[in-house]
């Protein structure tokens, strides 16, 4: 019956998505009565949420009770599935994961509704534009990749999700992920607004920026715990192998980062109102081209959702329709846009975000060729090319040098007035200068030495930090403080874990012993465990230090999925101030002897932190902005007593 109810309000968002678009652009030009459209618009985004949110609530609950009449239960799913694991896999899957983007773009729509301070043009614009976009998905997921279709007779059992997909930090991924992505639809409907009402001024700043912010926060949660399951997760020891679907979440992200400092741009000089536009379109296209090549066959990849490639055309013609029409409304209108024409030093604050601003365009050009190039060599001229990790490190360890020097350098200005050139040097300036050199000398003491460029890129990270935590105002702007220093953090998490890192590959019997750095680790013994649908064999190592003191146990697994006939490693991993000790077993041969791999990854987990930090900082930004608004207005919910 649920799976009934299900398709029943999924089709019903895409028919309701597709008369109010109809509706509220037909009597927007009709000159109908604003607060009779604002009624409407908001009426049509409380029934399509609430649809959408029972279709999503319908294909949970098929997932819970192991209803494996539904073809999506019965491949994600199994009877002896943990049940956290059975919620997730109603998300961990191409359609599921389509009926919850259409879930979430549906309460960004109601939540602009309900919060946002705009007048009843901008709300009708923007309904309107966010109703196409849940048509044109509702519509594809309905007909093309219903999570509710039907198998008979019905299986007794499933076929179980990918056992590396069944952790907490798949659990939480997506949804974290998606709120981030699928932001930017709220994001480019304002800029929609904006561009069809011909203006972007401080108040299309004011409507949109909180929205980008709220976006790009999740996206980077979302990006920091897909990372954070990668390191635990595939035993490896890495956090990002730049596999084409970790990048199509990094694309939006740099988009968004560059956004935002254009946004602030605007708002303080009235300048690159064309500009932010754009960005705006080009974020939302981002996030779409990303769903089209993980969901569409095209990669393939643990992240990757789906492999019958005719999905991916259906997807493709979502981004030419969305893409295509607002690049032509900016086209259309950008002449009747006015802004200001500044003549920009490098030494202005603004300046040095624009050049930072093309950095940050460049690198994210840098991405999209890597990821998308491959594609079209293969599809034009058969040819298989594999971009690693060394080209992307190898520019982007290029490009980060002049980001940092430029990122320092606006840390000491504002807008007010210009930076004096002497005034870089001043005493404080110069003590944390020192700092920075000291902290960057420790490297000496690690085995792993890195080159000049890697230290000189630690040393301008460490740089931006001390500016950024000693800035004499930094309670009074925390939240861009924080932002930035927890940017920092980020890069000093990648910085020392992988140019100083150790490993260690080697074959170990039990009883044998191996050093690394300062750890002495000897094989104790081998164990056999049972999980709820999984046996494991699990080494049991003792670590000492060079006084052979004990100091902590590992315990890593190897663990093999019956039903799904998988294998996977789970990582034991010891964490401490100065970094973790990371352990996996393998496979053993014929003369008894374990495939053991060791990793000592220094600091990794500011990487983490910082993320978190950022995520926080914006988070408490929006809150407080909402409290001390609440406390000073009336109440925003009362929508219907505004006038027009």
């Amino acid at each position: 019956m649920f799976f009934n109810v299900g398709s029943a309000f999924l089709l019903l968002v895409a028919v309701l998505g597709f008369l109010t678009s109809i509706v509220l652009f037909f009597y927007y030009r009709q000159k109908s009565p604003l607060k009779n459209l604002a009624q409407i618009a908001f009426c049509s985004s409380v029934a399509i949420f609430v649809s959408a949110i029972i279709s999503q609530l319908s294909l949970i609950y098929s997932f819970i009770i192991s209803d494996f009449s539904v073809s999506n239960v019965y491949y994600n799913s199994h009877q002896l599935k943990p049940l956290i694991y059975k919620i997730s896999g109603s998300w961990g899957n191409h359609e599921g994961s389509m009926l919850l983007l259409i879930t979430i773009i549906s309460g960004y729509s109601l939540a602009f509704n309900l919060f946002s301070k705009s007048d009843a043009k901008y709300k009708i614009l923007v309904q309107a534009s966010q109703a196409i976009i849940l048509a044109l998905f509702a519509s594809y997921t309905a007909f093309v990749s219903s999570p509710f279709t039907r198998i008979f007779p019905e299986p007794m059992q499933g076929l179980e999700l990918n056992p590396l997909l069944q952790d907490i930090g798949l659990a939480l991924h997506p949804p974290m992920l998606y709120i981030g992505y699928i932001g930017f639809s709220l994001v480019f409907s304002i800029t929609i607004a904006g561009l069809l009402q011909e203006k972007l001024d401080k108040n299309f700043v004011q409507n949109i920026k909180n929205w980008l912010y709220f976006s790009f926060a999740f996206l980077t949660l979302g990006i920091g715990l897909g990372s954070w399951w990668a390191y635990r997760e595939l035993g490896w020891g890495g956090f990002w192998f730049w596999d084409p679907v970790e990048n199509v979440s990094l694309m939006p992200w740099l988009a968004g980062i560059t956004l935002i400092h254009c946004l602030i741009m605007l708002e303080k000089r009235q300048i690159f109102a064309i500009w932010s536009a754009f960005l705006a379109i080009l974020s939302f296209i981002l996030c779409l081209l990303g769903i089209f090549l993980v969901r569409s066959g095209v990669l393939t990849s643990v992240h990757s959702f789906a492999v019958d490639e005719g999905r991916g055309f259906f997807i493709i013609a979502l981004i030419t329709i969305i893409g295509g029409v607002s690049l032509l409304i900016l086209g259309f209108k950008s002449p009747n846009i006015t802004q200001k024409k500044l003549k920009l030093s490098f030494l202005t604050k603004q300046g040095s975000i624009l050049v930072n601003n093309y950095i940050l365009l460049i690198a994210l050009f840098v991405v999209v060729l890597g990821t998308i190039y491959p594609i079209f060599s293969q599809l034009f001229f058969d040819q298989f090319i594999s971009i690693g990790p060394t080209y992307y490190n190898q520019i982007f360890n290029i490009l980060i040098i002049p980001f940092l020097l430029f990122l320092a350098i606006s840390t000491q200005q504002n807008f007010a007035k210009n930076l004096e050139f002497r005034k870089i040097f001043t005493q404080k300036n110069l003590i944390l200068a020192i700092c920075a050199f000291f902290l960057t000398s420790l490297t000496y003491f690690f085995e792993e030495k890195a080159n000049f460029s890697q230290i000189l890129v630690l040393f301008l990270t460490f740089l931006v930090f001390l500016l950024m935590i000693f800035k004499e105002n930094f309670t009074k702007n925390i939240t861009s403080n924080l932002s930035h220093s927890s940017f920092a953090l980020i890069l000093l998490g990648i910085i020392l874990s992988t140019n100083f890192d150790q490993v260690k590959e080697i074959n170990l019997k039990v009883g044998d012993t191996v050093k690394i750095a300062k750890y002495n680790i000897k094989f104790q013994s081998i164990a056999f465990t049972n999980g709820k649908n999984y046996v494991a064999r699990q080494g049991n190592f003792e670590i000492y230090n060079e006084e052979q003191q004990k100091l902590f146990e590992l315990s890593p697994q190897l663990r093999y999925y019956p039903i799904s006939d998988q294998t996977t490693n789970e990582a034991d991993i010891k964490t401490s101030f100065f970094g973790d000790l990371y352990m996996v077993i393998g496979n053993k041969d014929e003369l008894e002897n374990y495939a053991v791999r060791i990793y000592l990854k220094p600091f990794i987990y500011l990487i983490w932190v910082g993320c978190f930090l950022l995520f926080g900082s914006i988070i408490y930004k929006l809150i407080s902005k909402f409290y001390d608004s609440k406390n000073g207005h009336s109440s925003r919910l009362s929508y219907f007593k505004r006038s027009e």
